[in-house]
Order: structure tokens, then C-alpha cells, then sequence
């Protein structure tokens, strides 16, 4: 069987992206450990898992359950490695969208719209099921006037604060959901967008979550944002509640840090929210954007909360009518 290091450098060579290697951070059950051999990795800004099977010949059901079973242990993309793989089997996977990877012969990511097949260097993008969170970070703010329709990559990824090749994937993501279309007029690629009353008709089922955990501390962040009802005193005439909701970058806090910061709520001055972006692009007035105030608040159940969200959904969809009339 193939080593982990040789995996990691098929992987990188193979699609030009970096991985690192990641600490595992969950105890895996032990029928997965005497079957499996797991690495936790971040490919780009993705955590992935990759799932090395030890036993060649077992049963490719045991396989999809074993992945089942992580998915509901880990955020991360599960990957299962495989030394050898029959093309009937490999055709199984890909119909249920389960990510695998054969040493030197074939990786197939639907979560990053890739396939690849080494042995005759075939490549193809396979469509998108779900919003990635880059792709999630354009729609908002494309409803937001941040991004319009016609704007050239280049642009876009200045607003979103990513590099061009992030960018350009999670535009391939949008462009297989039907959010846009990618047109090419000269050097450059356009992008044209559907309404944004459509898009966020849409968001409200198919926006990914924001907050990875939450903790309390008794001290604030240098790099931090009000988020939640902190934020939502900055829009309305809401009082904000007697802890301040904070919202942070997870790559600003490690584990060791947060050991550190951490402390019982009745202790705390601030709540944390640890999100799996960062909040403070497409902020205003030092909160997190209005659109993600909705997300995160909507369910509330409360008269007074909800009269508030409202406000700024109305004001929101004010908004994009007098873009279409002004467009």
C-alpha cells in the first residue's frame, strides 16, 4: 500500500493544489482503525479526510457506510484511497458522489469539481450539488452591490479577498448550480448573474452554515466583529444583549489558544463565534453583513427578534428591486 506521503504528492501534482497535513481531531470507532488508516489534511482552504483502505478486497458497501459513519464525525471531505479499484466499483462511487482516489490512476472530488483519470490525463468537471463557502461569500455579496453581472474575475476575487484560482473554482461551483453564466469576451471571462431576488429565494435553502463552534472568554479578540444580536443592535433599534456576540476568522484561533481564552459563560464578557470564514469582509459599521444577521437569527422565536430581521430583509429586497429598474 501506497504511504501517505506518497498519496499527498499524487494529489499535489497531479491538480496543482497544495495540501498540508492536519492533526485528527475526533477518536475514530475501532472497527474503522483495524480497517483504515485515516490523514487529516486541508487541500487549499478545504479539510478533507483521507480514508486508506487496507483491505483491497472487501465488500464496497462496508466502504460507503465507513464513510457514512465519518461524515457524522468530522466537517471534512471524506476520501477513500484505494491501491487497486475496478471500474465497476469506481462507477458505484461516483453515482452516490462519494470522493476516492486510486494511486496513480484516477481522483475523483465531486466537492471540488474534479476528476481526473492519470493514465490518459482526461479531465472533467463533474456539476456541484451544494454551495461551496467561497462560492456562498459571492452570492452575498453580488446581493449586497458588492459584485455586479459583467465584472471579470480578477475583480471579483479582490472583493471576496481570495486568489484567482479560488476564485475561479468556486465561480465554476455557481456556474454548475445555474447562479451564472461565464461568458468570454476577448481576454477576459464575464460574469453574468440571475436576479438577485432569485438568488436569494435560493440562498434561504441552499446557504451553508457560518459558525463552526462557539465559545466564551473574558477577552476580546484585536481582529474581531460583532455578529448575532450584537450585530443586529447596529441595524435596528434592537438592545443588544448583556454579553457581546463576537464573530472570528478560525484561522485566528488555535487550539492552544483556546484552551487559553476560553471560560464558563457566567464569567464571560464575550461570546465567541468561531466561523468558517471571515466575517469582517463584506461587514459593515464594524458588524457582519446584514444577509448573514438573517441567516443566523431567522429561526428565532421571538416577536421582537424577528420584527428586526424583518426590517432589514425589507429593506433588502427594496433594494434589489431598485437595481432591476435601475438595470
Amino acid at each position: 500500500m501506497k504511504t501517505k506521503e506518497e498519496v499527498f504528492n499524487y494529489i499535489q501534482s497531479t491538480t496543482n493544489w497544495k495540501i498540508v497535513s492536519k492533526e485528527l481531531s475526533f477518536d475514530v470507532p475501532l472497527y474503522i482503525k483495524v480497517g483504515y488508516e485515516l490523514w487529516s489534511a486541508k487541500l487549499e482552504e478545504i479539510d478533507i479526510l483521507l480514508v486508506k483502505v487496507k483491505e483491497q478486497n472487501s465488500d464496497i458497501r462496508l466502504h460507503q457506510n465507513v464513510v457514512k459513519k465519518l461524515e457524522e464525525l468530522s466537517s471534512s471531505k471524506i476520501i477513500l484511497v484505494f491501491e487497486k479499484l475496478d471500474s465497476r466499483s469506481a462507477d458505484s462511487f461516483i453515482k452516490k458522489n462519494i470522493s476516492f482516489i486510486v494511486k496513480d490512476k484516477q481522483i475523483y472530488m465531486p466537492f471540488a469539481l474534479l476528476q481526473v483519470q492519470t493514465n490518459n490525463q482526461k479531465k472533467i468537471l463533474v456539476k456541484s450539488t451544494y454551495l461551496s463557502i467561497d462560492a456562498d461569500v459571492i452570492l452575498v455579496a453580488y446581493l449586497n452591490n458588492m459584485i455586479s453581472s459583467n465584472m471579470i474575475i480578477k475583480d471579483i476575487s479582490k472583493i471576496i479577498n481570495r486568489g484567482a484560482r479560488e476564485t475561479s473554482q468556486a465561480l465554476n461551483v455557481l456556474e454548475s448550480l445555474e447562479y451564472i453564466k461565464i461568458e468570454i469576451q476577448g481576454r477576459n471571462k464575464h460574469v453574468k448573474f440571475i436576479a438577485q431576488s432569485e438568488v436569494y429565494e435560493r440562498l434561504k435553502d441552499e446557504s451553508i452554515p457560518l459558525i463552526k463552534y462557539i465559545f466564551f472568554s473574558k477577552e476580546l479578540f484585536d481582529n474581531s466583529i460583532y455578529s448575532s444580536f450584537s450585530a443586529l443592535s447596529k441595524y435596528s433599534s434592537l438592545m443588544d444583549e448583556k454579553i457581546q456576540t463576537i464573530a472570528i476568522d478560525e484561522k485566528q484561533i488555535s487550539k492552544e489558544d483556546l484552551e487559553l481564552l476560553k471560560c464558563d459563560e457566567e464569567d464571560a464578557k464575550y461570546k465567541i463565534e468561531v466561523w468558517n470564514r471571515d466575517p469582517f469582509i463584506l461587514s459593515f459599521n464594524k458588524a457582519i453583513n446584514p444577509i448573514y444577521i438573517i441567516r443566523l437569527l431567522n429561526s428565532i422565536d421571538d416577536e421582537r427578534t424577528q420584527d428586526a430581521v424583518k426590517q432589514i430583509e425589507d429593506e433588502l429586497i427594496k433594494k434589489f428591486k431598485d437595481t432591476n429598474e435601475r438595470d
